[in-house]
């Protein structure tokens, strides 16, 4: 996790966070911008974090999906 700072545009890491898998392939912020995915093409799964919108650290939601070889997290208009 990185913050950006708004002068210079520099990030500076602020964070770790595991990915609850294997072999992350991909990630997204939802559209709301509170979530973040991350598709984990080893462990089969595709796992959620709520975004701290102050501080913009991640924190499981304790939900996951099973997917075969997840590789894209995409969302589409509605």
């Amino acid at each position: 996790m990185f913050t950006i700072d708004q002068e210079s545009g520099r990030h500076r890491l602020i964070g770790l966070e595991s990915s609850q898998g294997e072999t992350p392939r991909n990630f997204n912020i939802d559209p709301s911008g509170n979530f973040l995915l991350v598709a984990n093409a080893g462990s089969n799964n595709i796992v959620s974090f709520r975004i701290d919108q102050a501080s913009g650290r991640l924190s499981p939601t304790g939900h996951s999906a099973e997917s075969p070889k997840p590789v894209c997290i995409m969302f589409r208009d509605v």
